[in-house]
């Protein structure tokens, strides 16, 4: 295996495994079904924890747009392949960037609504604005990284550069999220490093 495709694919598997590290920390499971003063609560008792997790999820975000990057730097033969993968990697970046403004926001935001809510003072309007500004980042991040993961599987599937189970695994799970987040306009974020460490888990086994 070339080695620019070993660095790719390590930057793959590292990337989500960083991320699910930092939402392991069971202080914080309730927090995703909790009421919304219960979960401010949380987070307000517990505000390292908080800062960790989100911190996790900006260094999953960065190494896995640095192994599609490398990816598309190193999968050549075909130029078609190369301009859709960098196309991918580009997207990829964009959108990761409005994630992480998404998790910086949340990081300082909501210990500020916990501490206001626990003193009893108001946090209407700001509150309803912050939560339209970030839903509108989410949103753009989770159909863009969507689309450009069901575009990345479908290309390697297609090209050689994976074998296709793994690539349709991969585009499925992407799909899938996209559809549910069009019906249900919400979903689980981490599920969308999910396709990447397949991919990266398919080049470091060889699976081609």
């Amino acid at each position: 295996m070339a080695d620019g495709i070993t660095v790719a694919a390590a930057l793959l598997v590292v990337g989500p495994v960083v991320g699910g590290i930092s939402a392991a920390n069971p202080i914080l499971f309730p927090v995703w079904s909790a009421s919304r003063e219960d979960h401010l609560a949380i987070v307000g008792a517990h505000r390292l924890a908080w800062t960790m997790l989100n911190a996790g999820f900006f260094v999953a975000t960065a190494l896995t747009a640095a192994g599609l990057a490398v990816l598309a730097g190193t999968l050549g033969g075909d130029e078609v392949r190369s301009a859709v993968l960098a196309a991918v990697a580009i997207t990829y970046a964009i959108a990761g960037g409005l994630w992480c403004a998404v998790l910086a926001i949340r990081t300082r935001t909501t210990p500020a609504l916990a501490d206001l809510v626990a003193t009893g003072a108001p946090t209407e309007p700001a509150e309803a604005l912050l939560g339209a500004v970030t839903g509108g980042l989410f949103a753009a991040f989770v159909l863009a990284t969507g689309a450009a993961l069901v575009v990345l599987g479908l290309t390697l599937g297609l090209t050689g550069g994976l074998a296709v189970p793994v690539a349709a695994l991969a585009v499925l799970v992407a799909a899938l999220v996209v559809v549910g987040f069009l019906k249900s306009g919400d979903t689980i974020p981490a599920v969308l490093y999910w396709p990447t460490l397949l991919i990266g888990l398919g080049l470091l086994l060889g699976w081609s």
